[in-house]
């Protein structure tokens, strides 16, 4: 370990100090309390190079964030510097005579926490609470350091004994150390935190709960100051992550603004293997089934040859199919095959990862549950079925597999067709660099302000202008501007200008007397306790299979089933025999095939990352197709390290999209036109990811609509967009480039939001989080529909009465800037003006467009496979193509309007 390439420790305060190289294991090690020393060597020999970086940070009590391989020991490389303070601290007492101070007594240290580990997930929550222990049993300390376990599961009885005893050590989520810091008989026990630890960092910083988390660690050291000096050190923050960029706003993230944390990167001290697999082979237009049958044949194979393999796909209804089809596949295995997603009962899904970590399974199907840090033991393969749009996430699955120092990682990217063959190649080569996706920092919801407004109002009267320092010092709302904060205070005080008039009773949660805030009426904090949290409730429907809760599906797509209907579930296809109000009963229906479609699912949108890496590709691609078939193919093999097979796959995708049409690339901008007898469809090839396609598509449409009138009918995808109009909205191209401008493209989709479905799911979101319309009130749960309503009819108060509200504003904001990327698609708009602009008029559409009309012919799908459906729409596609070509040897090509 010593001899391994430097890392480099970085102190992200702005005077930064640079420190290279590590310390060795030997000098670590006598750093440390003799106790825990002997244990830690005699369990693990010595330290890896994460926790050579991390622990002399954490037992100077200097924060950190540390960014390291999957299966490099940090979670403990976090926590070995805790248990030394704690081990140091008992000698202390010791010392002074302590009566109560041996380490095997109860009493050992003082019950205040010391230590809070705060996790993304429950369920690695459990694992961690589990695992704490072995070190806690192996130093003989069971009886002096205890463990509280705080989720949303957790029992009465076990919350009351910590609130009477505390604990040393808290593992919890961001929602239930949000309710704690909200009641004094559980914040009396977080005074004298010393150390907090974030889990799987990066899975916070882009969204809501990292957001609150931020303003909780604020509140805490809040709390920690109010019995000792204000000048008191701040706590120690450990910040770890596999797949942390960028380090330096991430560090900022974690500790806030101005404060110093060092950032350190651990050397990747196993090996990885990452490779792309295609069922396609060369022709990339094989006949209808035979890629979908090859696929799911050879993942079969696949498992045959592994003892452990986890398989995932991007969307949940996908892994249903998946594990279905390789249980009709591998009748001798289906009892070792099975599934795991977010949609399935808890008690299932326990049971799935406690059979695949006692080695009990042989493959998993799941979609995105099983990236982040589970335990779930040693795994020989992970197979990525379409690619995970994204390289942060590659990296994090891939590291799922060989889960230790000395074992070696192995992924599989599995293209379906040779679109996704060129993202997985791509993908691939990113992975193997490393080139990590840049996350973007939530910008300072003011839903999630108003909620912490509140929750310091319930712990004590606070006054304003602490409470605006407060959140200021929590890095996302860091440039909160005070007329931001005053407005969130108007909201409190009685709904705000259109609602206080005369609903002040009804809506406000807080009074402002002399500058200080409290709350309006003691029922605010009952109410406030079981409606903390940024987690949205969403209308899903239990399913229940013999009085057992199988998992959960949406409200609207239970709605289009009728008795008898066949679907499928945790890889069961079930028969559905009656509904309840929130449950849909169901019987097993083994041996029958599915009657209706799978159920809806959200898709991942390409990171910008990989967008670009795909755009470059192109590029690259189409410079080399002049040189002989061989030359090119080497070329493409040598460049991408992929295989000869690949490479012949997606350099005829290419050939063939230059035969028809051109292929799309740097500073041009391709329009594809293709006629049918009512429409004509318009591909627009903005390769830019499918969020900012989204921002893009609807910003067109509005433009259209204001030029010529009527609604164009929009699909979009992460390659680009496509607009199916009436003639008589047809444009020449130089129309087309003004609907493309730069200007007024903020207000423009605005307008095209107003009022809009969107921005409407957005605000029943920002609503509930803004304590707006509570989703439970003390002892029951409000019913979906009285959740959906009471948004409706606020959004059209304040749309009408109130657009400055500032939870309607966060609803168009979210929409803007979450749910679609608005920034990039202004970014495109800006380079529009100096791009090469082509419109041709095609016979067919072309294969680089085919996915985005795919996604159109999908929607009509019910019973055909949607896999052998599209392979032989493709295939009579490419046929009507080829023939076009053959009767123009100019194929139509030459732009139009140009």
């Amino acid at each position: 370990m010593e001899g391994g390439a430097p890392a480099t420790l970085k102190d992200a305060s702005p005077a930064r100090t640079r420190l290279e190289g590590a310390r060795p294991s030997a000098t670590l090690s006598a750093r440390l309390h003799p106790r825990l020393a002997k244990w830690f060597i005699e369990t693990f020999g010595e330290f890896t190079h994460a926790q050579l970086l991390a622990v002399p940070a954490v037992l100077e009590q200097k924060s950190i964030l540390l960014t390291s391989p999957t299966g490099s020991g940090k979670t403990l490389a976090g926590f070995l510097g805790v248990f030394d303070f704690l081990l140091r601290k008992m000698d202390q007492h010791a010392a002074v005579g302590s009566s109560d101070a041996r380490p095997t007594s109860t009493a050992a240290v003082t019950t205040d926490v010391q230590c809070i580990y705060v996790s993304p997930l429950r369920a690695l929550a459990y694992d961690i609470e589990k695992n704490l222990r072995a070190p806690i049993k192996g130093m003989g300390l069971e009886k002096a350091w205890s463990i509280h376990l705080r989720t949303g599961d957790t029992t009465q009885n076990v919350r009351a004994h910590f609130r009477k005893h505390g604990a040393h050590l808290l593992v919890t989520t961001p929602e239930s150390l949000a309710v704690m810091l909200a009641q004094e008989s559980y914040a009396r026990h977080l005074r004298n935190v010393q150390f907090v630890i974030v889990d799987e960092l990066h899975s916070f910083a882009g969204n809501k709960r990292g957001a609150d988390l931020t303003i909780s660690l604020e509140r805490m050291e809040a709390i920690r100051n109010a019995t000792a000096d204000r000048t008191r050190a701040a706590i120690c923050r450990v910040g770890l992550s596999a797949t942390a960029a960028p380090l330096d706003a991430l560090a900022k993230f974690l500790v806030g603004p101005g404060r110093p944390c060092i950032v350190a990167v651990a050397q990747v001290e196993r090996k990885s293997i990452v490779e792309v697999f295609s069922p396609i082979r060369r022709n990339p237009y094989p006949p209808a089934g035979y890629t979908g049958a090859r696929l799911y044949a050879e993942l079969a194979d696949l498992i045959r040859r592994q003892q452990s393999v986890i398989v995932f796909t991007n969307v949940r209804s996908a892994a249903e199919q998946t594990g279905m089809q390789l249980k009709e596949l591998l009748p001798e295995l289906s009892d070792q095959i099975e599934i795991h997603h977010g949609s399935l009962d808890r008690s299932v899904r326990l049971e799935v990862e406690d059979r695949l970590k006692n080695g009990e399974l042989r493959a998993v199907v799941c979609s995105t549950s099983l990236e982040l840090g589970i335990d779930i033991g040693a795994v020989d393969l992970v197979v990525m079925l379409a690619t995970p749009k994204g390289v942060s996430r590659a990296i994090q699955r891939i590291g799922r597999s060989g889960h230790s120092l000395n074992r070696t990682s192995h992924g599989v990217l599995v293209a379906t067709n040779v679109n996704d063959l060129v993202e997985a190649t791509v993908t691939a080569r990113l992975v193997r660099e490393r080139a990590l996706d840049p996350i973007r920092i939530l910008d300072k919801p003011y839903d999630v302000v108003a909620q912490h407004i509140v929750g310091m109002a319930a712990l004590a009267p606070i006054q304003c202008d602490r409470a605006l320092e407060l959140v200021r010092a929590a890095y996302p709302f860091h440039s909160l501007s005070d007329d931001e904060f005053d407005r969130i205070l108007k909201y409190l005080e009685g709904g705000g200008e259109s609602l206080a008039r005369q609903y002040t009773g009804v809506f406000g949660k807080i009074r402002i007397d002399d500058g200080v805030i409290s709350l309006a009426h003691p029922r605010v904090s009952r109410e406030f306790l079981v409606n903390i949290g940024t987690i949205v409730s969403e209308g899903f429907v239990d399913v229940l299979l013999n009085r057992r809760r199988l998992g959960s599906v949406e409200e609207g797509f239970i709605k289009q089933l009728q008795l008898g209907d066949l679907f499928i579930l945790a890889g069961r296809v079930v028969r559905l025999i009656d509904t309840g109000v929130n449950e849909a009963y169901v019987e097993r229906a083994d041996g029958h095939l599915p009657t209706v479609p799978r159920w809806n699912t959200a898709k991942m949108p390409l990171t910008s990352g990989l967008a670009r890496a795909v755009r470059q590709l192109r590029t690259d691609l189409a410079e080399h197709l002049h040189l002989p078939p061989a030359e090119c193919v080497e070329w493409l093999v040598e460049t991408y390290n992929t295989s000869v097979a690949n490479a012949e796959a997606i350099i005829e995708q290419f050939l063939s999209q230059a035969r028809i049409s051109a292929i799309p690339v740097g500073q041009k901008m391709l329009i594809e036109l293709v006629r049918d007898e009512q429409h004509s469809h318009h591909f627009f090839h903005s390769l830019i990811g499918r969020s900012a396609n989204d921002a893009l598509a609807r910003i067109v449409a509005w433009r259209i609509r204001k030029r010529i009138g009527g609604n164009a009918l929009v699909t979009i995808d992460d390659y680009g967009l496509l607009l199916t109009l009436r003639p008589f909205q047809e444009m020449p191209l130089e129309d087309w480039r003004l609907c493309f401008e730069r200007e007024d493209a903020e207000e423009d989709l605005k307008n095209a939001l107003r009022g809009s479905e969107l921005v409407k799911w957005q605000f029943r979101g920002v609503a509930q989080t803004g304590l707006m319309v509570p989703r439970k009130f003390p002892g029951r749960d409000r019913k979906r529909k009285q959740l959906n309503w009471s948004s409706e009819v606020l959004f059209r108060v304040l749309e009408q009465h109130e657009p400055d509200h500032p939870l309607l504003q966060e609803a168009y904001r979210q929409a803007s800037h979450t749910f679609l990327d608005a920034d990039a698609a202004y970014d495109f708009l800006t380079t529009c003006n100096d791009l090469d602009w082509s419109l041709r008029e095609l016979p067919a559409v072309s294969p680089f467009a085919f996915p985005i009309y795919a996604s159109v012919i999908k929607e009509s799908m019910m019973l055909e496979d949607p896999t052998v459906a599209i392979e032989r729409i493709y295939h009579e596609m490419y046929a009507q193509m080829s023939k076009a070509v053959k009767e123009d040897n100019v194929g139509r090509k030459m732009p139009i309007n140009s």
